[in-house]
């Protein structure tokens, strides 16, 4: 009786499927019954293999370590391939559950097969499919590997952001802080000593303090207006208005606001703008960086000296530069540009003052212009800064 329900038993199997009654007997007979409590160890990973064994009852898991292969429960097999030949376990077995089995030895495994080839044929058909299972792993693995990818790009994505919007912050309370505040505190000083000391002043001393508060206030306004369009940028109510303008009627009106700049440092402004050039554009914003790059040629150019506003064609594009013969600036000088997480700025040739800001917002620009800005510097040579823009059809 016991036989005829092992029998029947092996006949569900998927290795004995297609073996006679007779070989399934005949290996009945000879099964080893085992009973392993929860947790224990049925087969440890490093073992020669010696055996197969056949689930009764229960669930196993077969893992390395804490990493889980798979887990078998009734009617499964493990240990099978190491009846064809005598290795190292490459993994452990251990019973999730109370587990009864049966085990297959090698031994009569050699016996019993020696003159019937059905239960090699039906381990050689678990193994294809084993191999089958392998490669969905591998293809769930890859796709499992592909998300964790773009998860891991996405994080990466993020962190540059927030790190970026720190820096934004940080550059925004710096300005606030010191490049508002301390102009603010000179207007104020100097306003009250006029108020105060007036009539004690001479005629060239109130001049200069005058001209001093002039130059003051235009500073201050130029940095109130970048700081404001920048918070907007940042804020995201600003976006580019692309219309189709002529680039040099907007080169003229820039220029003629630093007219008198120019003339007060003795320096020869030049318009090289082409002026057949027709651009597509927001020609708000490009106004803004060519009054910025023009204000910073100005401020680093010694008296005498040359800024030049150039143009020159490219495949779909225009290329448009200004260029100084003023103090230029080192390479490491050029890395600080355009950031935020550095402030970079220097005295001007007349002693003139900046935040670093205008050539943040200028790269800001740009790119909603699809463009990009770049610069050429020597120091002691002077600096050309290029930036691209479309052009109409």
């Amino acid at each position: 009786m016991e036989i005829a329900r092992r029998v029947a038993f092996l006949k569900t199997v998927s290795i004995f499927t297609e073996s006679p009654d007779s070989l399934l007997r005949q290996i009945a007979e000879n099964l080893i019954e085992m009973e392993v409590s929860e947790g224990d160890h049925i087969v440890l990973k490093g073992e020669m293999g010696d055996a197969m064994y056949i689930i009764v009852d229960g669930r196993v898991k077969v893992h390395d370590g804490d990493y889980i292969f798979s887990v078998l429960n009734k009617g499964h097999v493990f240990g099978k391939y190491y009846l064809l030949d005598k290795k190292e376990r490459s993994a452990t077995v251990t019973a999730l559950s109370h587990t009864f089995l049966y085990r297959f030895s090698q031994e009569l495994f050699y016996a019993v097969t020696k003159n019937e080839t059905t239960v090699i044929t039906g381990i050689l058909r678990a193994l294809v499919g084993r191999l089958r299972d392998m490669n969905l792993a591998e293809e769930q693995l890859a796709s499992q590997n592909h998300e964790i990818i773009r998860q891991k790009e996405e994080l990466e994505k993020q962190k540059k952001e927030l790190l970026e919007l720190n820096a934004t912050k940080d550059k925004f309370f710096s300005i606030i802080a010191h490049d508002l505040r301390s102009p603010i505190s000179t207007l104020i000083s100097l306003s009250e000593m006029l108020r105060t000391d007036i009539e004690l002043l001479t005629v060239n001393e109130t001049h200069e303090i005058l001209s001093s508060l002039h130059d003051l206030s235009k500073n201050h306004l130029k940095l109130l207006d970048n700081l404001l369009q920048w918070a907007r940028v940042q804020t995201g109510r600003m976006e580019a208005k692309p219309e189709k303008f002529n680039l040099a009627d907007v080169a003229r009106e820039v220029i003629g606001f630093y007219k008198v700049t120019a003339f007060e440092k003795q320096v020869s402004l030049v318009n090289g703008v082409d002026g057949e050039i027709m651009v597509v554009a927001d020609k708000n914003m490009i106004r803004t960086v060519l009054r910025n790059l023009l204000s910073n040629a100005l401020k680093y150019t010694n008296m005498g000296g040359q800024v030049e506003l150039g143009s020159r064609f490219m495949t779909g594009s225009v290329e448009i530069f200004v260029k100084d013969n003023g103090l230029g600036m080192t390479p490491e000088m050029v890395t600080k540009l355009f950031r935020l997480d550095t402030t970079f700025s220097t005295v001007g040739t007349a002693n003139e003052h900046g935040t670093g800001l205008g050539l943040i917002l200028c790269n800001e620009f740009i790119l909603k212009n699809r463009g990009s800005i770049y610069v050429q510097s020597e120091y002691g040579f002077g600096s050309t800064f290029r930036f691209t823009l479309p052009l109409s059809d």
